[in-house]
């Protein structure tokens, strides 16, 4: 809590801003929270599926340094309504529903981490007349086969636990002859998981999704974030692949949350790439 404390702190963010801001109208409805003050926004798309935005922060508010920052609890998540669907196709149209109504002239960046790469992805596939670029951490691999889904049916009671996140960053020490060292170091985070539908439906579904091939006929501008060589789920190196203009940003002693391992650093990158695609 004291590190979250002081980043708040560094970065000029009242504890305030955590407070929600709203729901965007519409069924179901969803919570918001916008960070304001610049005329680039980007719409951070939280993973799981089925968690709650809240373990984003207080690293992707660092972003508000340069653009508006606009956070919202997927379907089902959160403070957002519950569904009685949660296929991806449904994402899509909850997207639109956000941008129209806390962007509607301008388009917009996505900051997508896991599950929400994978939103942003196809959302900027489909509706490339939204968006400036993506920024994609966390990446898995993409499980699209643009083949028909069959519903399952999933218990209607939604029940929710807590999961924990690691992650290993470095910590810079000063020492008393003036040398630096780097200390690794692991960070933790507690996020609440949300079940059944809107944790397996989405996922499930996914595989009427398009196929990564399909996602070459892309043509917006992508930032990419990977981890270090050892990380098992980080499937930036395929994307390359199928996204071979994009920007790709390794963090060596990162894993599937780079922002977490190194946030000032993710933050930096970003900026750069929001101040060259912004027109």
């Amino acid at each position: 809590m004291r590190a979250i404390i002081t980043l708040l702190i560094m970065t000029g963010l009242a504890p305030s801003v955590l407070g929600q801001d709203g729901f965007v109208a519409g069924n179901p409805k969803l919570a918001y929270w916008k960070l304001g003050g610049h005329l680039e926004t980007v719409i951070v798309l939280h993973g799981g599926p089925a968690v709650q935005h809240e373990y984003l922060r207080p690293e992707f508010d660092l972003l508000n340094k340069f653009c508006s920052v606009i956070y919202y609890d997927q379907r089902g998540c959160g403070r957002s309504q519950q569904a009685a669907s949660y296929e991806w196709q449904e994402h899509v149209r909850d997207l639109q529903r956000v941008k129209r109504a806390l962007s509607p002239k301008k388009k917009v960046f996505l900051a997508g981490s896991s599950w929400g790469s994978t939103l942003a992805i196809i959302y900027a596939y489909m509706h490339p007349e939204d968006v400036k670029g993506i920024i994609l951490t966390g990446t898995y691999k993409w499980e699209g086969k643009n083949t028909k889904y069959t519903r399952i049916a999933f218990p209607p009671t939604v029940r929710s636990h807590k999961q924990s996140l690691r992650e290993t960053g470095i910590l810079q020490r000063t020492n008393v002859d003036g040398s630096v060292s780097e200390v690794p170091i692991t960070i933790w985070k507690e996020i609440e998981m949300f079940t059944e539908a809107p944790a397996f439906e989405t996922r499930a579904s996914v595989i009427s999704a398009p196929t990564i091939d399909s996602l070459r006929n892309m043509h917006v501008p992508i930032l990419l974030f990977g981890g270090g060589a050892h990380c098992r789920i980080d499937y930036s190196e395929e994307l390359m692949a199928i996204f071979p203009h994009a920007e790709l940003c390794t963090i060596e002693e990162a894993c599937h949350d780079p922002w977490m391992s190194a946030p000032e650093r993710f933050a930096t990158t970003c900026e750069k790439f929001v101040a060259k695609n912004k027109h």
